[in-house]
């Protein structure tokens, strides 16, 4: 029974901190309902479905394999990985994202007897880079614009120069790599069912106006339930309940601890300033990730466009900053074993450069 629990501590770590945290800080506060978000809850838990179905409909595998078959180079390959990751992202998260577009790059790796490690590291840059430009793109940016009462014009203003700054990054590595004609021979994608992914995608853009408060929250999950009721029921057991769990957690966690005279002198000190709480954003994502390093730094601070830009800009770094990029590398590690400690190293170095780079700009620009 020990072993079991070791196993899924080590499996879920951002659960069972989350949980930890939630049942000490009640130890001495007694915890309210009217901590947690449920319309935050609500949205993620359709967006869950929503991805979930189109997952299953494979409709970002044929999107992938089109635009594939139109490259005769080897940059091209690479360009179309790396764009069709970042723009997804942007709309069915960066976890989906890799885990869609990571298999595709190294099936095209093996055929062609590629090292596809630069471009797999390049996919995660642009997913965690892609997810941060929209509400949707990751938990932590949902999670932020409900708690802040974002409208769209001021999201996409705020975050506007860094999804310029990620593009041209990106881009800049994109050319740096070699070019060389190539004919890439890849199986005829099989089209996605077309009412069902019209309906998903329905959903999805449903589900993204009420993230934008174009929509009630809870209209948009009555929808998006029945929908799914009515011919995908099978869905409801393929989604990832301990991220709702976790979203709890850190919600009565948050709850308790923000009128303690702790968090008052935090508060009033680190994060009373648009600096501090940006970087701290920075520090926080790269030992804990980004998603709770957001929650936890959202019930100390009032300073939300800084923190938005710390936590996302955070995802770059370590290997934890974004737990997307575990996915990756895990995905990567799986079929090349012995290339585990290469990749690392070659993860680290993009990624700090981007944080710098991307993270010292974006300090001197907006901050």
């Amino acid at each position: 029974m020990l072993i079991k629990l070791k196993k899924f501590c080590k499996r879920e770590t951002v659960l069972c901190t989350a949980i930890v945290l939630a049942v000490i800080s009640s130890l001495w506060q007694t915890p309210s309902l009217d901590s947690i978000d449920f319309a935050v809850l609500s949205i993620l838990f359709s967006l869950m479905l929503v991805v979930a179905g189109l997952k299953n409909a494979h409709f970002l595998d044929w999107l992938a394999l089109e635009l594939l078959h139109c490259c005769n180079s080897w940059r091209g390959v690479v360009l179309a990985l790396i764009s069709v990751t970042y723009i997804s992202s942007m709309f069915v998260t960066n976890d989906v994202a890799l885990i869609t577009f990571v298999p595709l790059a190294l099936i095209v790796g093996k055929q062609l007897q590629r090292d596809m490690t630069r471009v797999i590291i390049l996919q995660t840059l642009a997913a965690n880079l892609g997810s941060m430009v929209t509400p949707p793109g990751n938990p932590q940016n949902l999670f932020l614009y409900a708690h802040y009462g974002y409208t769209a014009s001021k999201f996409f203003s705020v975050m506007a120069l860094p999804g310029l700054l990620s593009i041209i990054f990106l881009g800049i590595l994109i050319w740096r790599g070699a070019d060389v004609k190539l004919q890439l021979t890849l199986p005829n994608a099989k089209k996605p069912p077309l009412l069902e992914t019209a309906v998903l995608l329905l959903l999805l853009m449903l589900n993204i106006g009420a993230v934008l408060h174009w929509l009630d929250k809870t209209l948009a999950l009555a929808i998006t339930v029945v929908a799914i009721l009515v011919r995908w029921r099978r869905l409801f057991v393929q989604i990832d309940y301990s991220l709702l769990v976790t979203f709890i957690g850190f919600f009565i966690f948050i709850g308790n601890i923000s009128s303690t005279s702790l968090a008052v002198y935090i508060q009033q000190s680190l994060l009373g300033t648009a600096q501090g709480t940006y970087l701290a954003g920075l520090a926080a994502s790269q030992f804990i990730s980004n998603v709770p390093a957001a929650m936890l730094l959202a019930g100390l601070t009032n300073e939300n466009d800084a923190l938005l830009l710390g936590v996302n800009i955070g995802g770059l770094g370590t290997l934890i900053a974004s737990m997307a990029s575990v996915i990756s590398y895990k995905l990567f590690v799986a079929e090349h074993p012995y290339q585990a400690g290469n990749y690392l190293r070659m993860f680290l170095y993009y990624n700090f450069a981007g944080l710098f780079l991307l993270g010292g700009i974006v300090y001197l620009l907006i901050i």
